[in-house]
């Protein structure tokens, strides 16, 4: 199985086998009990090193973090070229974003112990919608519900942490993803944030 399909697929059975999950920046993990009480990024990390370990080693953290936050993840396949010989090459236009695909993009400030962007396993590939924004489906944790949730509307079993997700995104005129929409309503503003697609491609794993 291609790399990237891997790590979909592992992100969807953790998904799919949860007991107990919540949003929170430090990681409670017990993956043999289902419990999976962590933030996107340590939801991210956790599928890399269980699946592509040599790709997850070439990401480093910040100085202090024993992990990747989002915004490391978003210089990380920003500063790639698209056909890197690394483990990893970046993937500018959002419809050529395939399953296992990781999605990152950073806020403008970055704070010790505060979210620095979010940080997504791609689900499905991108479907445009009728107001021409592109949906597509992720893997991801998180404090809030997002378009057609596995964590329904924030008072299902699991309202925050560890779910599957559509979120929205408009590109360029080069298809390159510019802004985004996390929640309902879809007639809310998109958000424009530098965005950064990557694909694990290492031939050691």
């Amino acid at each position: 199985m291609i790399l990237r399909h891997r790590l979909a697929a592992r992100a969807e059975e953790i998904v799919g086998g949860l007991t107990q999950t919540d949003y929170q920046h430090v990681d409670n993990i017990d993956p043999g009990a289902g419990v999976y009480d962590c933030d996107c990024s340590g939801f991210v990390g956790l599928v890399l090193s269980h699946v592509a370990e040599a790709c997850y080693r070439e990401i480093t953290p910040e100085p202090g973090h024993a992990r990747p936050r989002a915004f490391v993840y978003y210089d990380f396949f920003a500063a790639l070229s698209p056909g890197s010989s690394r483990g990893w090459s970046r993937v500018d236009r959002l419809t050529d974003a395939s399953r296992g695909d990781v999605i990152a993009w950073r806020f403008p400030t970055i704070e010790i112990g505060k979210d620095t962007g979010p940080v997504l396993i791609v689900a499905k590939a991108a479907v445009i919608d009728p107001s021409d924004a592109y949906d597509i489906r992720v893997y991801d944790s998180s404090a809030t519900p997002h378009f057609l949730d596995t964590r329904g509307d924030g008072a299902g079993q699991f309202p925050t942490g560890l779910g599957s997700e559509i979120i929205k995104f408009r590109v360029d005129d080069d298809g390159r993803p510019i802004s985004f929409l996390f929640a309902p309503p879809a007639s809310a503003a998109f958000r424009s944030l530098p965005i950064a697609i990557g694909r694990a491609a290492s031939a050691t794993n």
